[in-house]
């Protein structure tokens, strides 16, 4: 075999493998062709490949022809943007708009007293502390609150003293009742002084004349003056206005109590009322619909027309079902399943849900009869594909109208017992309008808060019920919502000032902090008080000058110690430090959170002492309060619950595992536990997490700026914190705190308790004011933001605020035409791209009878024909103006492209621009559908034209990989045979010449042989 490995014979001398490739190359002709037909059928494939590419290019084009914002997308130009910089979004409606940028928006920023050095002088023992603007106690009084939530129309007013001197005053950028006294008192042209007095103002003459009028106008019409109750005039010098704090059906529930809203339960009763006659009466006050709920009550009072609605099931049945006998939701549930087979009604919280199970596919329709809305009023006017219908929020129970309506439709009710608004504006009245023996008596269930909440805890006079104040007033907060909400144990109160002068004042019937401020400087001692410069308590100051002491004591109840003033001693000053006023109860919306930003919505872990842990997920979207936020956590089972702290100002999560660890909260993908405040360990021997808005920063007595800085940016409060060199002298160093938050919702209140720091504002918190339309106008719509930018003012229109004018800036809105055109422009070029290729890869050249890859391709021909057909189809439906694309320009062009022809699609846009979007957007017959359609059919991976070629392609493809793979093999067997042939004819060559040499050997021997 050594002959055969050479490739040449040893013994013939012939190149062995030579002839035998020789011989095999001829036998391999049939491999090559298949071969090359093989490299062909990838080549089409590549090619069709490359084809599908390009045809879903043009479907992501086309994805976007199907959609209406495409077509209405629109610019926005600013006429000086200097002041303001304006972009628009498809929902902006073109036009001229009027803005005139009166303040921009600004971060509140204070400075502290100067020291002499940052590193080396120290600034007392204490507590600093820092928060929110929602601590506040005297906190300004929006003017959208004043009125039952009707608000103030901002414009101008005219103010005459007594001399008959005239000012006029523009109100237009206040946003709250100090701003507008603030406005009222800074003209100089007039000699009045506003102050607010309890629930209105007071506007009194200055000019020391005994004689002449006193009087407020209005200017061209406002109603300012009128809506802040100081409308007339007065011979006495003073007017007092007429209350501004009221209550009305629009006031949100959130809005009483301090913001801290009502607290009610989740279907189930909250209190029940016992009638004379006998009769109980219970109400669950919560906003999920239940069987008995009337329709007179859904849609805030507008109820659901009782009329028919039409109803298309999926199995094809069609019914019409009368409603006009129906009162409660339980009818309207039980008149649709009685209707039509295989169909049921879900009440899933505000919304009906429909289910259709009559067919596994089908369409579920929904439509009015006629000009009816009865479907509408029931939310569920729609159609679905899927067998089920979401219906819309129909049930709404948010405002007092909307509590109010509950209580006096209740089913069973009848007009026994009637709710209404009291006769001071401030409360609820319920009115037993029975005659029996029986006492009138108004009970909480099922734990619920919410009968305390409205107020009506109270003793019944007679048949009625009336509750206590439910707004606190004007720039003051309710007694209830002090020391987190357990409020103050009211009594009599004994005012000792140093020069030895007693009072008592009797506050067993203050409701708000002012009520009890106003007690104690009408008492007749030297003790004044006021709120504290922080805002967070009050101060009481004696000006006696006695040598005495101070003291304040609690006679009955606690009011003196609740209120942190109860003192005997040596001072002219008594503070009651921070008096804790809730501003977060279980009823806070989450929505509400982190200065009404909302909370991030994702999960959390929570592990407890013994190391168990679970995870609250709150992506589910119907944890609406924090009651749901604590009702999840307590029904984890690990031993861990959650409440509302004892400040009243954040979550407190306690751990009764009794384990050795720490109760940790963690973040599990997102950053919930912390837009919570609930992110951290507990302290060390504690065994609770409490997530306290507030930043309380201890200040030891070596503590120096320095220190002091570091200390506050390891915490969470919401400022930033540096220190500043004046080089102004001794005292050059101080401390700067910047709300993180710009606007007045980002106002902070600063105690710096008993250190040496004290703080002085740098920049008030300021919101951005605009006004929307003629800057003349009477009462101009007043547009503001807490940030530089408006995004939801206008609809679909971003004003980015650069600077002020009292000269209005114009903002044009027009159709965006050049970027429609652009895109459009690319849809035509896209698809010319794939005709180019497709005419270029099944080419023919007669010439050199060169022919393209894809030549004679059936489904290279299809795809061009398609798209080349697309341009003369007529969309149906639609005028015959404007049902082609030819008739917005674009056409084919000599068979060969398709052209767009840029005047006649813009003449055409901008003479019916609707028309274009329809054309285009029309459901399953628009084009923008319809190429969507054409090109999923040619391309789809399964079913569509060039997959089911290129499976064709690959079955080509396998048969012949498995022809050539038998040729290969007979080739080699041939091989092999030819290989033993040589080898067996050198072997017999090889035989031969030894029996040769033999022979010669034996001649020889004879040749010497002789007898």
């Amino acid at each position: 075999m050594s002959s055969i490995s050479l490739g040449t014979g040893l013994v013939s001398g012939l190149p062995i493998n030579d002839l035998v490739d020789s011989l095999i190359a001829l036998q391999r002709r049939p491999i090559t062709q298949l071969q090359t037909r093989l490299q062909t059928i990838g080549t089409r494939r590549a090619a069709l490949l490359q084809l599908s590419a390009q045809l879903l290019s043009v479907q992501n084009t086309a994805s976007r022809l199907t959609k209406a914002d495409f077509f209405r997308r629109t610019q926005a130009a600013s006429s000086n943007e200097s002041v303001l910089l304006a972009s628009a979004g498809s929902t902006a409606t073109p036009g001229q708009y009027t803005f005139t940028v009166r303040s921009l928006a600004a971060a509140h920023q204070l400075l502290s007293s100067g020291f002499a050095s940052s590193n080396a002088t120290p600034l007392g023992a204490g507590t600093l502390t820092i928060e929110g603007a929602q601590g506040l106690l005297n906190r300004s009084t929006p003017l959208s609150q004043l009125n039952g939530e009707e608000g103030v129309h901002r414009g101008k007013i005219r103010i005459t003293d007594r001399s008959g001197a005239s000012a006029v005053i523009d109100l237009a950028t206040a946003s709250t009742i100090n701003d507008a006294v603030t406005l009222i008192n800074a003209d100089d042209a007039v000699q009045i002084v506003a102050r607010i007095e309890g629930d209105h103002l007071v506007l009194t003459d200055q000019t020391g004349l005994a004689a002449g009028t006193l009087a407020v106008a209005e200017v061209n019409g406002g109603r300012a003056a009128s809506e802040l109750g100081i409308l007339g005039a007065s011979a006495t010098g003073e007017i007092t206005g007429s209350d501004l704090v009221s209550l009305s059906e629009s006031t949100r529930l959130s809005l009483l109590n301090d913001g801290n809203g009502v607290r009610r339960l989740r279907g189930q009763s909250d209190f029940s009322a016992a009638l004379a006659d006998g009769t109980t009466l219970s109400f669950d006050l919560s906003d999920r619909l239940a069987l008995d709920t009337p329709l007179a009550v859904l849609n805030r009072g507008g109820g659901a027309t009782n009329g028919s609605l039409r109803l298309t099931t999926r199995a094809g049945q069609q019914v019409d079902v009368d409603l006009s006998a129906a009162q409660t939701i339980g009818d309207v549930k039980t008149a649709i399943e009685s209707a039509a087979t295989g169909v049921t009604v879900n009440l899933t919280g505000s919304q009906l849900t429909l289910v259709d199970s009559s067919a596994a596919t089908g369409t579920t329709k929904i439509e009015e009869i006629g000009t009816g809305t009865t479907a509408a009023n029931l939310g569920l006017l729609g159609t679905s594909t899927t067998g089920t219908i979401t219906g819309k929020d129909i049930y709404f129970v948010d405002t007092l109208g909307d509590l109010v309506r509950i209580i006096n439709t209740r089913t069973g009710n009848d007009g026994k017992l009637t709710a209404s608004l009291a006769p001071n504006g401030l409360g609820l009245v319920f009115t037993d309008n029975t005659t029996g023996v029986n006492p009138f008596q108004l009970t909480a269930l099922n734990g619920s808060h919410a009968l305390d909440d409205l107020g009506l805890t109270t003793t019944p006079t007679g048949n009625t019920i009336q509750s206590r104040r439910l707004l606190a007033g004007l720039n003051t907060v309710l007694l209830r919502s002090l020391n987190g909400g357990s409020g103050v144990q009211l009594g009599q109160v004994q005012l000792t000032d140093r020069a030895g002068t007693t009072a008592t004042i009797d506050l067993s019937s203050a409701q708000s902090l002012q009520d009890v401020l106003d007690a104690i400087n009408a008492a007749p001692t030297a003790i004044t008080t006021a709120f504290s410069s922080s805002g967070l308590g009050i101060e009481l100051t004696d000006t006696s000058g006695g040598a005495g002491n101070l003291a304040v004591s609690d006679l009955t109840g606690t009011s003196a110690a609740d209120l942190h003033i109860a003192a005997n001693s040596a001072t002219t000053k008594i503070a009651s430090g921070n008096l804790q006023r809730q501003y977060l109860s279980s009823a806070t919306l989450l929505a509400d959170l982190n200065n009404g930003r909302g909370i991030a919505r994702g999960s959390f872990r929570i592990t407890n002492s013994n190391g168990a842990s679970a995870v609250v997920d709150l992506t589910q979207g119907n944890e609406q309060s924090l009651q749901d936020v604590i009702d999840e956590i307590n029904s984890r089972g690990i031993s861990v619950t959650a409440r509302i702290n004892d400040t009243g100002d954040g979550l407190l999560l306690e751990d009764t595992a009794g384990g050795p660890g720490k109760l940790t909260i963690g973040e599990s993908g997102g950053t919930t536990a912390q837009s919570l405040g609930i992110l951290g360990t507990a302290a060390e021997g504690q065994n609770y997490f409490d997530g306290s808005l507030e930043t309380r920063i201890t200040v030891t007595a070596a503590d120096t700026l320095d220190t002091l800085l570091a200390k506050i940016k390891s915490t969470r409060a919401p400022v930033s914190a540096a220190i500043i060199n004046d080089n102004s002298g001794a005292r050059s160093y101080r401390l700067s705190l910047t709300s993180t938050q710009s606007g007045r919702i980002g106002e902070l209140a600063i105690d710096a308790g008993t250190t040496s720091l004290s703080f002085d504002t740098l920049s008030q918190a300021r919101d951005a004011t605009v006004l929307f339309g003629p800057p003349d106008a009477a009462s101009p719509l007043v547009l503001s933001s807490a940030t530089n930018t408006l995004t939801d003012a206008v609809g679909g229109l971003r004003l980015d605020l650069t600077g002020t004018s009292t000269t209005p800036v114009t903002v044009t809105v027009s159709q965006d035409i050049d970027s429609l055109f652009e895109d459009v422009s690319g849809f035509v070029s896209a698809v010319n791209e794939v005709i180019s290729s497709i005419d270029r890869l099944s080419s023919f050249d007669s010439e050199t009878q060169a022919r393209g890859i894809l030549f004679a391709d059936p489904t290279a021909r299809r795809i061009r024909d398609r798209l080349i057909g697309l341009t003369s189809r007529s969309v149906a439906g639609l005028a015959p103006t404007l049902n082609r694309l030819s008739q917005i320009g674009i056409s084919l062009t000599g068979g060969a492209s398709i052209s767009l022809n840029e005047e006649k699609f813009r003449a055409a846009y901008e003479r019916d621009p609707a028309g274009v979007e329809y054309l285009f957007t029309t459901a399953e017959t628009g084009f923008g559908p319809v190429i969507e359609q054409t090109i999923k059919q040619l391309t789809d991976t399964e079913t569509g034209a060039i997959a089911l070629q290129d499976q064709s392609l690959q079955s080509s493809e396998d048969l012949l990989n498995n022809r050539i793979t038998q040729l290969e093999t007979l080739v080699e067997r041939r091989r092999q045979r030819l290989l033993a042939q040589f080898a067996a004819t050198e072997s017999a060559i090889a035989r031969l010449q030894s029996q040769q040499t033999a022979l010669s050997g034996l001649s020889g021997l004879s040749s010497g042989f002789s007898l």
